[in-house]
């Protein structure tokens, strides 16, 4: 099948502008249309035309997207957005989405004839019509076959209860437990959940000066030994408007790029906490509140100009090299292994076990020190205290004292001849 062109002439001279508030977003094509009340066209009365009655509109992407094979991004619109367009068609059956227009919501959605605001409900257009759940459509306007009109098979399709919303409550913990999130439940009164709040500008809150604030809240375990961990999640950010341009998605994520002179950063923020933030002098912060994976599947090459600190506040370090070995070298300095409280093990469970010092070798033990193996010394081997053995001493040359006798042996009993005194033997209990 061939590619079947549509030529569309449009006459400029009766273009038709409009303003109007997005209803929904549920596209079935999925290319991205919206249903828009249009003010001046529609009327807020949902018995008469519903959400689900609203003609779906195309929405004009920037050339920033392809909008062509999956490539390229789609719009930001939410139900409650208001966009500006035209009329493609002189019946007005064709709008298109030129783009969208943030101001300063109001408790109320219009003005009444006697200048009063209209309070927002989803049962007005005009307003997200969403409610808690899909079931609560029933027996209203925006369910399939509603009694304005029986013949419609379609209404809406989804609700609150399956949207994204921001969190309630972050709650970060640095006892190895990570991060907790309560989400939102909304109730009746607090829809429509769009706006978010009112009398108040629609740019982020972050683009108009607010800082997301990564420090530590809450008490450190052991502060003295987790004094990098309070350095490493500081915050260095003082954005000023309009030079923090900031994304803030539904549920609450946040991208920004700050040009806030001397400022400058850049920083992708996770709804749970996770965030990664590049200050304005090139330093980088990262902070994970649960696990973290990282998968390399060549070589991996660190560089590190000044010193490393690794704390490990509540676990275990594992290292295993399935196949290969492992090199330390120390070309000028010291290496300090402290354990404050515990035992030290190494297994060598097949191979040998060298050590090799120009200098001296100290092993101190407040206690015992005990070697369980045949053991071979190249070389004197000087003992300080005394000495004692359960089993035999066997020398191949002589045993020797520095007095130039014999050494005393404290219970061994010998026979002596003595050639001299005519006696044939004597017997000795303790003797040299």
């Amino acid at each position: 099948m061939g590619w079947i062109s549509y030529v569309v002439y449009m006459d400029t001279k009766y273009m038709e502008y409009f303003y109007g508030i997005v209803e929904d977003r549920q596209d079935p094509l999925k290319v991205g249309r919206v249903r828009v009340r249009i003010h001046g066209i529609h009327t807020d009365e949902k018995t008469l035309i519903a959400t689900a009655d609203l003609p779906w509109c195309q929405v004009i992407l920037p050339t920033t997207s392809a909008a062509l094979s999956g490539l390229g991004t789609g719009h930001g619109l939410v139900e409650g957005s208001t966009v500006f367009g035209y009329f493609r068609d002189h019946a007005k059956q064709d709008p298109i989405i030129l783009g969208s227009a943030a101001g300063i919501p109001q408790a109320g959605y219009k003005e009444s004839i006697t200048d009063d605001l209209i309070t927002r409900d989803i049962e007005k257009g005009f307003n997200d019509p969403r409610a808690l759940t899909v079931d609560d459509y029933k027996g209203g306007s925006e369910e399939p076959n509603p009694t304005q009109d029986s013949r419609r098979g379609w209404g809406l399709t989804t609700a609150m209860d399956t949207a994204p919303k921001f969190p309630k409550e972050l709650k970060i913990n640095y006892d190895n437990t990570g991060s907790t999130i309560e989400e939102l439940e909304l109730t009746e009164d607090m829809l429509p959940y769009y706006p978010l709040y009112t009398d108040d500008s629609d740019y982020s809150v972050y683009a108009r000066g607010s800082v997301l604030d990564h420090k530590i809240k809450g008490d450190i375990l052991h502060p003295q030994t987790q004094q990098i961990l309070s350095d490493f999640v500081d915050v260095d950010s003082a954005p000023v408007y309009p030079y923090n341009k900031v994304h803030q998605s539904e549920s609450g994520h946040v991208f920004e790029v700050d040009d806030t002179l001397g400022k400058e950063r850049i920083n992708v923020h996770h709804r749970s906490g996770t965030f990664h933030e590049i200050h304005a002098d090139g330093s980088e912060v990262t902070r994970i509140v649960n696990n973290n994976y990282t998968a390399i599947l060549k070589d991996d090459k660190v560089y590190i100009a000044g010193n490393t600190d690794l704390q490990v506040g509540h676990g275990n370090v594992n290292i295993t090299v399935n196949t290969g070995n492992v090199d330390m070298k120390v070309m000028k300095g010291n290496v300090t292994s402290e354990i404050t409280e515990g035992n030290l093990k190494a297994d060598i469970l097949k191979g040998t076990t060298d050590v090799l010092s120009e200098g001296k070798i100290t092993i101190t033990g407040n206690n015992t020190t005990e070697i369980i193996s045949d053991t071979t010394i190249t070389g004197t081997l000087h003992v300080t205290g005394k000495q004692t053995n359960d089993s035999t001493i066997h020398a191949k040359k002589d045993i020797s004292t520095d007095a130039g006798n014999g050494p005393t042996l404290a219970t061994h009993t010998h026979q002596v001849k003595l050639v001299k005194s005519g006696l044939s033997t004597k017997t000795s209990e303790k003797g040299k």
